[in-house]
């Protein structure tokens, strides 16, 4: 399991215009997150990678792929402190949040469950871990609808 962090952050264009001008921002913005609640920015930790592989299976379906890392976004020139950065334009945030929408947290939690098992079999699965992971994609969720309704741009951060 990684243990570097997903952040996805909802961009209006004018902020996006703002990262694409000081770079830096980025670093400010992703290090106040600790001390302030930031608007339109979830951290994901490292729950990302685990949503990434429930969701979209690392990625095989192309649009739920993009729901957590931005696969196919377009690179942000930022500071060489973060793994990754990439930018889904508008159009490809409401095609997400559609497809999203298709994954109900049933789903999810029946998948969870299953990869749970099979990483150890005869235990039971943490329901602490398991409601976290539901919340988180539920935040996920809501921050795509959002972003979309706004026709915003989502950053997807790994730092």
């Amino acid at each position: 399991m990684s243990t570097t962090h997903g952040i996805l952050i909802a961009l209006s264009s004018k902020r996006l215009a703002l990262l694409q001008d000081e770079p830096e921002t980025l670093e400010d913005v992703i290090e106040a997150r600790h001390e302030d609640e930031i608007p339109g920015l979830l951290d994901m930790q490292t729950h990302w990678e685990t949503l990434d592989m429930l969701v979209s299976g690392k990625g095989r379906d192309p649009v739920l792929g993009d729901a957590f890392l931005a696969r196919s976004g377009k690179p942000l020139s930022v500071d060489t402190a973060f793994e990754q950065a990439l930018v889904l334009g508008p159009a490809r945030v409401a095609e997400v949040a559609s497809k999203l929408a298709e994954v109900p947290v049933t789903v999810l939690r029946e998948r969870y469950k299953q990869l749970e098992e099979a990483k150890n079999p005869g235990k039971p699965v943490n329901p602490k871990k398991a409601a976290e992971i539901e919340l988180l994609y539920e935040e996920i969720v809501d921050l795509y609808n959002e972003a979309a309704k706004a026709k915003q741009s989502m950053l997807a951060v790994l730092v």
